[in-house]
């Protein structure tokens, strides 16, 4: 039972996992083709952003290989061989409790430590290529476009980190439009508010309208542009990038939400592998998929309710204390109907039930006495 639920794993696994990755990368490549990163930060990104990715794929991965592992058991009829033996859903949940403990742990590992930190070397990247942004993607010789083709940087050198020659600036600003140019430029950045320019030396600034011959010509010594990014200084993190033990000492409403949250994965991960083993059951004829519809619709709804509940604690229309746990709580019960249904546990009481409805002559005899 095991074997056959890792072997499952493995390939569920496999077909998400490469479906969030393609998605991932065409993202990525859209964000380094529009100059929103660096070339060199492609690959560090996609590793980074599929850690964070894991903590939701886990619980559904293993939730789909439970179901489809036991539904197979049910299409073949081996199911009623192992129940003629004496195996039951009891033992087929505690064989489920022994890969479900394995997987526990790297979801802990994932949702508490892994995730956070990847979202911290995310955030703290992105500060820094914001921070770089008009330097770092200068390119020599070539014409550099920022600010979705409002301006356009041409620099023939680059002999420095800090130091262009023969620079070449075109503005749009809507209706007109502005060109500098100049022997050579300086990067300057203002310390008190982190602010970065380019400064041109000894150029020529042109305004005007495009297709107009009205220009106003300035010739200058120094003229400092404004660049779009900014010195890197002290990062806020964002709340998915601070880490668990930061989050259990805070008394913030954001930072109790976002530690439910995390908890909450590992609930949800737990209470759907358990729930995967009476929903696997079908008629031999139903086939391996009967419930696959059922099961996806069950996990989007868990998943949706799960961020309509921090939503709603997020904006103070419920307790904190309250939470995100009452989720997780509607499909345990749903768990623990659907398990006494399968172990049959209810039938004895509708037996009962049913001998005293049919039976009128002993009823009526009670009742004479």
């Amino acid at each position: 039972m095991i074997k056959e639920v890792i072997r499952t794993f493995a390939g569920v696994f496999l077909v998400l996992f490469l479906i969030i990755l393609s998605t991932q990368l065409l993202r990525a490549l859209s964000a380094v083709a529009e100059g929103k990163i660096a070339i060199d930060f492609l690959f560090s990104l996609l590793f980074l952003k599929n850690i964070a990715s894991l903590t939701l794929i886990l619980p559904l991965t293993l939730f789909l290989s439970i179901l489809l592992a036991l539904s197979r058991l049910y299409k073949d009829s081996e199911m009623v061989a192992l129940s003629a033996c004496g195996i039951g859903p009891g033992t087929l949940l505690k064989s489920i409790l022994i890969v479900l403990f394995s997987f526990i742990f790297l979801e802990i590992s994932l949702a508490m430590v892994l995730a956070p930190w990847a979202s911290n070397k995310i955030q703290h990247a992105e500060e820094s290529y914001k921070a770089e942004a008009d330097i770092e993607l200068i390119t020599p010789g070539q014409f550099n476009v920022a600010d979705g083709g409002q301006r356009v940087l041409y620099a023939q050198d680059m002999p420095g980190p800090t130091r262009l020659t023969d620079v070449f600036l075109h503005v749009d600003n809507g209706d007109t439009s502005s060109v500098m140019a100049s022997n050579g430029a300086n990067i300057i950045t203002d310390n008190r508010q982190g602010a970065r320019y380019i400064v041109f030396q000894n150029g020529n600034r042109y305004d005007g309208v495009a297709g107009s011959l009205e220009y106003r010509f300035i010739k200058f010594k120094d003229y400092g542009v404004l660049l779009e990014g900014k010195a890197m200084g002290n990062v806020i993190l964002d709340r998915e990038s601070i880490t668990s033990d930061k989050l259990w000492a805070s008394q913030k409403l954001s930072h109790k939400v976002e530690l439910q949250w995390r908890i909450s994965q590992i609930l949800m991960m737990i209470i759907l592998a358990l729930l995967a083993v009476p929903l696997s059951k079908s008629a031999p004829r139903q086939g391996r998929y009967a419930k696959m519809a059922l099961a996806i619709l069950l996990y989007v709804a868990y998943s949706n309710l799960l961020v309509v509940a921090m939503n709603w604690v997020r904006k103070g229309l419920v307790d904190p204390a309250i939470g995100m746990w009452w989720v997780h709580l509607i499909f345990f019960v749903l768990f623990l109907v659907l398990f006494i249904r399968q172990m049959g546990w209810l039938r004895g009481l509708k037996r009962k039930t049913h001998d005293v409805i049919h039976c009128p002559n002993e009823f009526d005899e009670l009742v004479n006495r």
